[in-house]
């Protein structure tokens, strides 16, 4: 579980990224499984606040046990504290979170995105910013998520668990970022996870896919659950930055 922490640089060339968002930089976040402060999160955190997004995207399992919450959510403001990108800081709630963590991350500045949208407007052209709400599977509500959204807007989904792929990319999403596999957290040698948490196939268990014009970003995660270990399958925090493909 000790390895360096290391923020992964990912560039995603997307065909309907309007020029006013080119080389939008989202740092996404996701499964740290706080349970208190440690020298682990200490070496994370000096990591990421050199990190300069544009948006911060958190898809879930901020904390671990819903009964150590205070702990909990004092340790995710300690690390986050200093990150403030100008388009914001959102989360969604994952199946470890609990509700209580919502108003004390409010508080700090972050947003939850609570099956809904966050639209930015730029020139003639919308960013939409969406959010399942996925502390249960059967809180998911695509349609409400997408109330306000336009079609031709350019559209990123957070969502829990990857699975979802299907449903955002019938709704026309760009590009889904999820974690919930923690890629599998214990794999064999080759990658491969022993476990997936998940509906996709195992080479979907992290990485980044294309479901027809949907990019699908599966990031393994900081924390762990269950055996306090990983094996084969560092932590994983992403820099992700949209760009506009090149004319040729």
């Amino acid at each position: 579980m000790f390895q360096t922490p290391v923020i992964e640089h990912l560039t995603l060339p997307c065909d309907r990224l309007p020029a006013e968002f080119d080389r939008l930089r989202i740092l996404h976040l996701t499964d740290l499984h706080m349970s208190r402060w440690s020298a682990y999160w200490q070496r994370w955190q000096k990591v990421l606040q050199r990190a300069r997004p544009d948006l911060l995207a958190i898809t879930g399992d901020l904390t671990h046990r819903a009964w150590r919450w205070q702990t909990s959510v004092a340790a995710v403001v300690k690390l986050l504290a200093g990150i403030n990108p100008p388009l914001g800081k959102f989360f969604i709630l994952g199946n470890h979170d609990t509700l209580q963590l919502v108003a004390p991350l409010q508080e700090q500045g972050f947003q939850l995105l609570h099956n809904q949208a966050v639209i930015f407007p730029r020139g003639h052209h919308r960013l939409a910013v969406i959010g399942l709400n996925q502390h249960r599977r059967i809180d998911t509500d695509v349609p409400a998520a997408l109330a306000h959204v336009q079609p031709d807007d350019f559209k990123i989904m957070l969502m829990h668990y990857p699975d979802l792929v299907h449903a955002a990319q019938a709704a026309g999403v760009d590009v889904c970022l999820a974690g919930h596999t923690h890629g599998g957290q214990i794999c064999l040698p080759n990658g491969q996870p022993l476990w997936r948490h998940d509906s996709l196939h195992h080479t979907q268990t992290t990485g980044v896919h294309q479901f027809a014009g949907t990019w699908m970003v599966i990031n393994r995660g900081i924390g762990v659950a269950g055996l306090k270990m990983r094996l084969f399958c560092p932590p994983q925090a992403l820099l992700i930055e949209l760009v506009r493909p090149a004319v040729k």
